[in-house]
């Protein structure tokens, strides 16, 4: 029978902990050692466990319960290595950087991949990922890496995990780009700026237009806003320069109108602002190997995003507080 304890009490002892942290110096391990510091996990998962109360639901069950703080953490640790579930489990097993982090001792279970699995719906039924990341970046505006002056606003398309045609994935929608047509989602979100911080997400089928979320992507306190040609709209223009918002949204030809020099050249200056909205969506796709969607339905999907939208924010945390220090 499989056991999912981990059991070599000699690998446990004080000093054997502190040994490992004092000779082993790789990256990923200072990683986690940071954020493990710099975020106050209790406020985290606080919002959390107010809404599982009011709902009155129960957690998931398991060979034993599980505390929400591990949890979440499996959730992160499982994102910033684009684990699977039984990979997941096998890591937390088998790495003592992974054991530290979320603080498992000689005899303790760990969670196994059912645990997570149904803790992964739990959350995307109820919101709870999304709360999660409201969570964070709330801790992120209170050390002021939310700067709340100028919002950058893209969507990106994530393809489905089930292939065209197979049924199998009864939320995923066709969209095409540049020619070019995709079958499965859109992650809709808005950066700050100043700091690279996703402050607003959404996730949506990839018929849904981007214009159609742009509202949703801003937080109402901007005083600039940039996006590509796909936002443009006179009366969103007009509306957001009545509430002396710059709009930085690419202007767009139509057919009979095409761009005059003037507005090609506005286009170029504006474009070198928008395209930092790119990053986040880069980071996602090429350092969390994040290319497309893992599920086969739309909750599941927009779990995924979210929590690896709040994953890069805690990166970006991590980085900001390195540069200020």
């Amino acid at each position: 029978m499989r056991s999912n304890k981990v059991s070599n009490i000699d690998l446990f002892t004080n000093q054997a902990n502190d040994n490992f942290k004092k000779h082993v110096k790789t990256q990923s391990k200072q990683a986690l050692d940071i954020l493990d510091k710099i975020i106050d996990w209790k406020q985290l998962i606080k919002p959390i466990e107010k809404s599982l109360l009011s709902e009155r639901t129960n957690e998931p069950a398991g060979r034993r319960p599980f505390s929400l703080l591990v949890i979440v953490k499996c959730f992160i640790l499982q994102s910033i290595y684009n684990l699977s579930d039984p990979r997941l489990e096998e890591e937390i097993a088998d790495r003592r950087s992974f054991q530290i982090f979320l603080q498992i001792h000689s005899g303790d279970s760990i969670p196994d991949e059912t645990t997570i699995c149904r803790y992964r719906e739990m959350f995307a039924r109820l919101g709870l990922d999304k709360l999660l990341f409201e969570s964070f970046n709330k801790q992120l505006r209170a050390k002021n890496m939310i700067l709340d002056r100028v919002t950058l606003v893209d969507a990106t398309i994530k393809q489905a995990q089930a292939k065209p045609g197979s049924k199998r994935d009864k939320d995923a929608q066709f969209t095409k780009k540049r020619g070019k047509t995709y079958y499965g989602y859109k992650g809709h979100v808005g950066v700050d700026l100043g700091t690279e911080v996703i402050h607003s997400v959404e996730f949506t089928p990839a018929n849904i237009h981007d214009s159609d979320m742009f509202d949703s992507t801003l937080h109402g306190k901007e005083k600039s806003v940039y996006a590509d040609k796909g936002y443009a709209n006179k009366s969103r223009r007009k509306e957001l320069e009545s509430k002396n918002v710059f709009c930085g949204i690419l202007e767009k030809g139509y057919r009979n109108h095409p761009l005059n020099k003037a507005q090609i050249a506005t286009n170029k200056q504006l474009s070198k602002i928008r395209n930092i909205v790119e990053r986040p969506f880069s980071f996602m796709k090429h350092v969390m190997g994040y290319e497309r969607c893992s599920y086969y339905d739309l909750r599941r999907n927009r779990f995924q995003f979210i929590i690896n939208a709040t994953v890069h924010n805690m990166r970006k945390c991590l980085t900001l507080s390195l540069a200020i220090a």
